[in-house]
């Protein structure tokens, strides 16, 4: 009889590269100044970190048309602070 193996999320988590900690930071520092974050804002990273959850979206509506806005995820932010990175 064959074994059944359960189909589960990996859980174990990659180790954020020097240029996702930067781009992260860079990230934070301009949500925390209510810029626009965006792919074109940040060099590099991005897609990888939205991937992790790190970055997210979400629909606002500005002069009544919808917008996306990116914003850092508490995820991310505590990402952050687990590499001893206070500023987010």
């Amino acid at each position: 009889m064959a074994k059944i193996i359960p189909i589960l999320k990996n859980t174990t988590s990659r180790p954020l590269s020097p240029l996702m900690i930067k781009t992260l930071r860079a990230a934070c520092k301009m949500q925390d100044n209510n810029e626009a974050i965006g792919q074109n804002e940040l060099d590099g990273s991005f897609i990888a970190l939205l991937k992790r959850s790190y970055i997210d979206s979400r629909t606002i509506t500005v002069n009544g048309k919808n917008e996306v806005s990116w914003y850092v995820t508490r995820a991310g932010k505590n990402s952050l602070r687990k590499l001893g990175f206070n500023d987010c």
